[in-house]
């Protein structure tokens, strides 16, 4: 169903709008097209696919790199399905204020991105491996990494601003779209902001990035190899050059975490208090982006 929809959209780039930047119509069509293809293979794969009974006293998640593979397409699939939906869903909130209808949006758009990620990890890590959420990191952990959590809340928030200083100097000329985007989408609308930034986008970001994917490139490597890499792909994925070496240092941060707790759990509530000050900084009308 995803390929299919993602069909859809490829025809839709490769249509072409007229004026539109032809590299913009070709790469994306293309990506599409590719996803779609992937998407396939790893349907015709998964009729294959035969039932395993698991050791219980192996840790290793039972997705591999073709459900890694899988993800990507799928979860954009999703996203602009249900995207498509929340914009049908915002249209109907009865308000002429720009600022309410923005933050309304902001949020329910951000929760059809998680929504599209978590769905497409229930499909593949669940239904496709018989995976659990022990498996995504959900489980127990030793009582004292509570204490360890404002202390990683802290060395995150201090080497993230070290960084970003030194990123800025390496980029000067490029600005923080992230700062720019959140304060245009949640304008002074602080509760609704705290509750996407320090509740849904943490508890969906760890499952994600630590216990989906750091989950399996720990199973692929060592964690030296997939703590690194699991950051590179945390970052990246918030699309932020100026950004990219501060959240690179929060990946690393949260990978190490999930490796030495064995659960997401402490990652959450380090994730939220270090989203906490920024996102108020951010909204703070004596801050500039």
């Amino acid at each position: 169903m995803e390929a299919a929809f993602l069909a859809l959209i490829a025809f839709g780039f490769l249509s072409g709008a007229e004026g539109s930047n032809p590299l913009t119509v070709a790469g994306g069509g293309g990506l599409c097209v590719l996803g779609v293809l992937i998407l396939g293979v790893g349907a015709t794969r998964m009729r294959h696919d035969a039932p395993v009974v698991r050791d219980p006293t192996d840790e290793r998640v039972p997705w591999d790199w073709t459900d890694f593979v899988m993800f990507w397409p799928g979860w954009f699939s999703a996203f602009q399905l249900l995207g498509a939906v929340a914009v049908i869903i915002t249209n109907l909130v009865g308000t002429n204020d720009p600022s309410v209808r923005n933050a309304i949006e902001s949020s329910v758009l951000a929760v059809c991105q998680y929504g599209g990620m978590l769905f497409n990890i229930f499909v593949l890590g669940f239904m496709r491996r018989g995976g659990t959420l022990r498996d995504l990191g959900w489980r127990g952990f030793r009582w004292w990494w509570v204490l360890v959590v404002p202390i990683a809340a802290y060395v995150a928030l201090v080497g993230a601003d070290y960084l970003q200083r030194v990123n800025q100097s390496i980029f000067p000329n490029v600005s923080n779209g992230q700062c720019v985007s959140v304060r245009h989408d949640y304008s002074h609308y602080y509760l609704l902001a705290i509750i996407v930034v320090c509740v849904i986008a943490p508890i969906s970001e760890e499952t994600i990035f630590r216990g989906f994917i750091y989950g399996w490139l720990h199973r692929w490597g060592p964690a030296v190899l997939a703590v690194p890499l699991s950051a590179v792909i945390f970052s990246a994925l918030h699309q932020q050059l100026v950004l990219f070496l501060p959240l690179f240092f929060v990946g690393l941060v949260l990978s190490l975490l999930y490796q030495g707790s064995r659960s997401i759990i402490p990652g959450v509530l380090t994730h939220a208090l270090f989203n906490l000050p920024n996102i108020i900084l951010i909204l703070s009308t004596t801050s500039t982006c």
